[in-house]
């Protein structure tokens, strides 16, 4: 059998055709495989891998990345080849590039340079990739340039998205900040008040309470209306005494500084018994914690005995507190009507605001909160923090 007679022309054309795959293939494993890199790459890590790899695309020798920071000050964020031969070129960034430019510069260092502009989702350009050869070069063509300015697409989306996140992060330790302080104000403001009101006000009721007593007892044998009046003050004056000392230790429960945690949350449940709620302690731990933490923990458990009170209609509650691990963890969990958790915790009004509140009380000491609870089955609040033992002896 004769072999079919050997075409120049077809030949040709295949190896043109297979010439042209195999740029595909690698303009196509360029960007895939760069792309699953920087996933997993720092920022920093990221300019390197991607000038890298552009240099190697295009087989140049010589690499830079320019950007410009946020007061418009241009730095270089990486770099590839000579220190001598890269001062030789324009390093600033021309924002109104949008598209890639090359440069043919006979003598010079660095005879061609290709310039690859960055942009951001706004469109605004905020970094060049440079390219550059020592060698001339042909002018790589549309495709590979394309295939570039794809790759540098794909890196400035990577940076930006890293821009933002600093900035959220930032933005929420800030915020973190901030709400922390108003914490502390308010224990300060809660903590002046429970004073002024104890040296003030509550002194005054007292006396007015002993002074009534004293007239009750000198004061001769009244009619029944008449008696029945000033028993009536008496009890009333007895009342006002029992509120004010319940409203000063509501902003500044003495018996936490004195007594600890655990004492301070069974005196806030006698709350909960006085509205005829049984209350169950499973756990119990009289160990000091870091003023912080019992401050916290304390005024989440003062918030969910509130709700117990104003909303949940509960009949027994069961109270925990405890330690493990260098965790200091607190339960109050009732049987009451419950209620759906389908909105966020700061949304759903008053009631989730208490609950965003708690929340941020326990990030804020780098724990978590979490409150599970439906329609009909009753609340499970757990809160669980970080504790340093050395910080509650000091």
């Amino acid at each position: 059998m004769q072999n079919p007679p050997h075409d120049p022309g077809s030949a040709l054309a295949i190896r043109t055709q297979y010439r042209q795959s195999q740029g595909r293939a690698a303009r196509l494993r360029l960007l895939v495989d760069t792309g699953q890199e920087l996933t997993q790459l720092t920022p920093a890590a990221m300019r390197e891998r991607v000038l890298a790899r552009a240099c190697a695309f295009l087989a140049m020798d010589h690499g830079i990345l320019l950007e410009r920071d946020a007061d418009a000050q241009v730095r270089t964020t990486a770099s590839q080849g000579s220190h001598e031969r890269l001062s030789s070129l324009d390093c600033r960034v021309d924002t109104s590039m949008h598209a890639p430019c090359w440069h043919e510069q006979p003598g010079a260092l660095l005879s061609n340079v290709l310039r690859v502009p960055l942009r951001g989702g706004d469109g605004d350009t905020f970094g060049t990739l440079v390219l550059a050869n020592s060698v001339g070069i042909n002018a790589p063509d549309n495709e590979d340039i394309e295939s570039l300015q794809l790759l540098a697409t794909l890196l400035a989306a990577h940076l930006e998205n890293d821009r933002l996140l600093t900035a959220l992060i930032a933005r929420d330790r800030t915020l973190s900040d901030l709400v922390n302080r108003l914490f502390r104000a308010q224990e300060d403001e809660r903590k002046r008040m429970a004073y002024d009101l104890h040296d003030g006000l509550a002194q005054t009721l007292a006396g007015l309470h002993q002074r009534l007593q004293g007239f009750a007892g000198r004061c001769p044998p009244l009619p029944d209306a008449l008696d029945a009046d000033l028993q009536a003050i008496l009890t009333l004056a007895q009342h006002c005494v029992g509120e004010g000392r319940q409203l000063i230790g509501g902003l500044r429960p003495t018996v936490l500084d004195d007594f600890g945690l655990l004492t301070a949350l069974d005196k806030e449940a006698d709350r909960l018994r006085e509205a005829g709620i049984v209350v169950h302690w499973t756990e119990r731990c009289e160990t000091r914690l870091p003023h912080s933490v019992e401050i916290a923990l304390f005024r989440i458990a003062q918030e969910g005995i509130n709700n117990i009170l104003k909303h949940a209609q509960a009949s027994q509650v069961r109270l925990a507190l405890a330690l493990h691990e260098g965790q200091a963890s607190l339960r109050v969990d009732d049987n009451g009507k419950g209620f759906a958790m389908e909105q966020p915790l700061d949304t759903g009004g008053s009631r989730h605001l208490g609950l965003a509140a708690m929340q941020e009380r326990a990030s804020l000491l780098g724990g978590r909160l979490t409150c599970a609870s439906r329609a009909g089955c009753g609340t499970q609040l757990h809160v669980s923090v970080p504790f340093d033992l050395e910080q509650a002896t000091q």
